[in-house]
């Protein structure tokens, strides 16, 4: 051939350089090594200035830059270069001589451009996996010059196709699962892009030693010719390739693709996605009450959330209503839930820890879910993030003079603990447990029996509160429409002072001591005051309730607690009640908040109605205090206030407390429910901190939250030992994108909780309409949310209402909710016991405000053998199965007992075995009314008592001792009143105040069906 210069580009196609790609010619390598061929003219297609098109250079050159209009990865067919004159045409450069061989500038491709057809000749072989970037030999029928380039394909989107092959053939769009079509041996499949899923493919054995050795990335893919095409469609899809490792080297196996798919769950495929069916229920028929008891869903963290193997946060002292929740605040308000907090500090034991050791930055507490970086120097705190230097006493006891393992400490290997605080914690000497008992000695209360059963109940509280230390200090008032002081000195006689001009503002004390005395030292004289309390007022009208408590508070001068028994409507000038108004009396709130910053908690006992209850029990909403209320004392029921009070009074309490709560970065508590006085949006004041005594926080997001957030509660308070300590509780929850996953770990009790202390706090400032207004619409949106957001028929009406298994018990809850005294919409409610039970739905945790909800129904005729006996492995006593809430399991041959945690009816049928009856009562007659049930446990034939009595034992046990319920026996044909009573408990059917479960599940239905809620 000649070495003469080339010609000038023919006409049209100015610009351009004739010189061919690099990599073509002889030499360039052993597939391309063809020579050229001499043409003529009119042989040479394309050569017009008009049908000129764009070279075609390397691959690798046009990966290099953009594409231009097409989509990413979806290349056009090679373009077809103009062919020279044979008199033109000119070896290729050798690439061993031309070290830096010059390459063509990238020409975009032509829109519409296709490949020619190029069928296989009989007897040819297909050629071996080319390189990518390295031209393919030429085929029969091809050009001198002519090129063709590997196809590469990236991840379809919804509706694209791959380049056309022949004129108007196209590949059909894939699905979502659908296979690529079988290749032949030795072909493949192009190169993967991040996170592109490929199927499973044959291999040659020369393929195959290739990508066992890693090379497989590197290969290009055989374009299919159309025949390929029409077989490999038509061909069933060839077996899955065993892989040790599934979903690597380009190709995966059956199975393999969850964690990709998982990956990719935010791409839109062309195919949303819903729950499982496993992870939906239709909800129909009569629940299954047996899941209230089951365990609290774990919270499941990522592996290594915690730096050691620790023990996690406790539920009954801290748990939260999602299991996962979301990662943005967006996020959050699509699935309505309620992102809250629930804390009980004080409701179980916390091992002791030595030092404290806490973050710089936002001042959390060490926990087991820091991590230790810098080789162990410094730990990174987890609510901030913030690196803080460990102290030397975390590795070396300097008491013991010996290096100590760190990974011993109980802050790292618990996620409850408690702290000794050091004297910095003080701002002065531990307060002295002192109570001051202020008790009604009017008319009303005499009469009525209050007066003698709070003498009862405080001499039986001092005597179970003991004084270990000798610190307990006590102090007693009587007030009628006076106020009566007593003067007790050890080993005298009292002295009663009575002070006849009460003044609400500047009380007065007659004595300047001896009113408030040692314990230990005079508590014979103590009892005797207490034991003829009841007669140690004149018997007036009238209470001074206000004086008498301002009075308590100048006694009280380091804080304490102050226990008021109300039989008759405070009078005076300031603090008196109307029992008709409406409105509050504000000097009550006031008082409140001075008794809060004195350390000084108030507990309230009514006895009787209309007694301004809903302006006195302020006094115990703000400052950590007790709500009891009680109709009548009579009979069975005045034993019961005397156990309920001496309880209350006697139980160990933390005094002086503070309460503060951290979340991590990007969370922040909006509201608090519960009886505290909140001194800033972080900080709640609990002058005492009972151990039944629960507090809700609702958490808002405010910026998109980590994998992992983690919530901090600190209590700071003083025993009655009077050490100064600080309880700990840290608790890890994930976060999640997927409202699948926020919805399949949701804790329901937790969920019905928040919401009844949200509508029970409504009360307070709104209609009792209102507030179940509230908590119906809230179920509703929750609901209907799952619906839209996880559900196939989002958008059309459903036929049946469905739930996430985690959510399936929350109707029952919202109707119990709906039928509680607090919230029950009936005129017939005394504003008394309205008051007390909504302290107690603010106040209690979940596990009693439930057992309040939802009562307990056991079959007592067919108890199981192990059923009221202790279980050997766990000492408890065994439960029997719980029956359905409705009418429906009441038979005439049987007995139930059914316990609501503050009240017990038992049901016996008019058929009932008699003998069953006896070996229960002790007799076979049965009438309405209020029992305490008899302890025939040491006699024979009273098998049945004694199992019976092991039952209510354990659930007492259980609700924390709080109640100590009587039983209201209730025949089949009893009184109307104690049936309606029974009516009320029986949660499943209809109420005047609420629907049936079933009725209410086909309300929901449609409501959530036609959007209107």
């Amino acid at each position: 051939m000649s070495n003469r210069p080339p010609p000038p580009p023919p006409p049209g196609s100015q610009g351009r350089t004739s010189t061919p790609p690099v990599g073509f010619g002889p030499g360039s390598s052993p597939l391309a090594q063809v020579q050229a061929r001499p043409l003529s003219r009119a042989s040479t297609p394309g050569a017009s200035a008009g049908a000129a098109s764009a070279r075609v250079t390397s691959p690798l050159a046009r990966s290099a830059v953009s594409p231009g209009p097409y989509p990413a990865g979806i290349h056009q067919a090679a373009q077809h270069s103009p062919r020279p004159m044979a008199s033109q045409v000119r070896p290729a450069p050798n690439l061993a001589q031309s070290p830096q061989p010059r390459q063509m500038p990238p020409q975009p491709p032509v829109a519409g451009q296709q490949f020619p057809p190029h069928p296989p000749q009989p007897g040819m072989q297909v050629p071996p996996p080319q390189m990518q970037g390295s031209p393919y030999p030429p085929q029969p029928g091809q050009q001198p010059g002519q090129q063709y380039l590997p196809q590469q394909y990236s991840t379809q989107q919804q509706g694209q196709q791959y380049p056309p092959q022949q004129l108007g053939q196209q590949y059909p769009p894939q699905q979502q699962g659908q296979q690529y079509p079988p290749q032949q041996q030795g072909q493949q499949y192009p190169p993967q892009q991040q996170g592109q899923q490929s199927l499973p493919q044959q291999f040659s054995p020369q393929a195959q030693e290739q990508h066992d050795q890693g090379d497989h990335a590197h290969h290009a893919r055989r374009r299919l010719y159309p025949q390929q095409m029409a077989a490999a469609y038509s061909a069933p899809p060839p077996a899955a390739v065993p892989s040790a490792q599934p979903g690597q080297g380009g190709y995966i196996v059956p199975g393999a693709t969850d964690g990709i798919t998982q990956q990719m769950g935010n791409m839109s495929l062309g195919q949303e996605t819903y729950m499982q069916p496993e992870q939906t229920e239709v909800l129909s028929g009569r629940p299954d009450l047996t899941d209230l008891d089951t365990a609290v869903p774990e919270v499941r963290l990522p592996p290594g959330t915690a730096c050691v193997g620790a023990s996690a946060c406790d539920e009954r002292v801290q748990r939260v209503t999602l299991g996962a929740i979301p990662r943005t605040d967006r996020l959050l308000r699509k699935t309505r839930l309620p992102l809250g907090l629930m804390i009980t500090p004080m409701a179980s034991e916390a091992p002791e820890a030595r030092d404290i050791v806490r973050c710089r930055r936002c001042r959390s507490y060490l926990n087991p879910y820091v991590t230790f970086v810098d080789g162990g120097r410094r730990w990174l705190c987890n609510l901030c993030g913030l690196r803080n230097d460990v102290l030397l006493s975390m590795d070396y006891d300097k008491e013991a003079n010996m290096q100590i393992d760190r990974w011993q400490r109980a802050d790292l290997r618990s996620a409850v603990v408690e702290y000794v605080a050091p004297v910095e914690y003080m701002v002065r000497p531990p307060m002295a447990p002192s109570v001051v008992f202020v008790v009604d000695v009017s008319h009303a209360a005499v009469q009525s029996g209050a007066a003698a059963a709070a003498s009862r109940a405080a001499r039986d509280a001092l005597q179970q509160m003991g004084d270990a230390d000798g610190r307990a200090q006590v102090g007693v008032i009587a007030v009628d429409s006076s106020l009566h002081f007593f003067c007790i000195r050890a080993g005298a006689e009292s002295q009663q002072l009575v002070v006849g001009d009460c003044d609400e503002t500047e009380a007065w004390l007659p004595a300047p001591n001896d009113l408030l005395v040692n314990l230990r030292e005079c508590y014979a004289e103590v009892d005797t005051v207490l034991e003829n309390l009841p007669t140690s007022g004149r018997g007036g009208v009238g209470c001074v309730l206000g004086a008498a408590i301002r009075a308590a508070q100048k006694m009280l001068t380091t804080g304490g607690r102050i226990v008021t028994v109300v039989a008759s409507p405070p009078t005076g000038t300031a603090a008196r009640v109307d029992p008709a108004a409406t409105e509050l009396n504000s000097w009550y709130k006031t008082m409140a908040a001075d008794f809060a910053r004195a350390q000084i908690a108030v507990d309230t006992v009514f006895v009787g109605s209309h007694l301004g209850e809903a302006s006195v029990a302020c006094l115990a909403r703000y400052t950590g205090g007790s709500v009891l209320q009680y109709s009548e004392l009579v009979g069975p029921e005045t034993g019961r206030a005397v156990a309920e009070i001496a309880h209350m009074v006697s139980v160990p309490v933390s005094m002086e407390s503070v309460l503060r709560v951290r979340a991590s970065r990007g969370l922040r508590v909006s509201s608090y429910y519960g009886s505290f006085f909140l001194r800033s949006m972080d900080l709640l004041a609990l002058p005492a901190a009972p151990p039944a005594h629960s507090f809700a926080a609702e958490i808002a997001i405010d910026e998109p939250l980590p994998p992992v957030v983690f919530f901090q509660s600190a209590l700071l308070h003083t025993t009655a030992q009077g050490e100064r300590r600080i309880r700990v509780a840290t608790l890890a929850v994930p976060t999640t994108d997927s409202p699948h996953t926020v919805f399949s770990a949701i804790d329901s009790r937790a969920v019905a909780t928040l919401l009844a202390k949200k509508a029970a706090d409504r009360v307070l400032t709104a209609r009792v309409a209102d507030a179940r207004e509230a908590l119906m619409h809230k179920t509703l949106e929750i609901f209907g949310a799952f619906k839209t957001e996880c559900t196939k028929a989002a958008s059309g009406a459903a036929t049946q209402l469905q739930s996430p298994r985690s959510l399936r018990m929350l109707p029952l809850l919202t109707l119990a909710t709906l039928r509680h005294p607090a919230l029950r919409a009936s005129s017939t409610e005394r504003p008394g016991e309205r008051t007390a039970d909504i302290a107690h739905v603010l106040s209690l945790p979940p596990e009693l405000l439930l057992a309040t909800l939802v009562p307990r129904m056991f079959s007592l005729h067919d108890l199981p053998p192990e059923a009221g006996l202790p279980d050997p492995a766990t000492g408890q006593v065994v439960l029997p199965p719980r029956r359905g809430l409705s009418a429906e399991e009441l038979s005439p041959r049987g007995m139930f007992l059914i316990h609501g945690g503050s009240d017990v009816i038992l049901w016996v049928g008019r058929d009932a075995d008699r003998a069953l009856v006896h070996s229960l009562l002790g007799t076979t007659e049965v009438r309405s009314g209020i029992i305490a049930l008899p302890d025939l446990s040491q006699e024979s034939g009273f098998e049945l008592n004694k199992r019976v009595n092991n039952i209510m034992r354990q659930i007492s046990a259980m609700c924390y001792q709080v109640w100590a319920p009587l039983i209201m026996v209730c025949p089949e044909d009893g009184a109307p009143h104690v049936r309606v009573k029974l009516a009320q408990r029986l949660v499943e059917d209809m109420d005047p105040s609420a629907p049936s479960y079933t009725q209410l599940l086909a309300q929901m239905r449609d409501k959530i069906n036609r959007g209107n809620f």
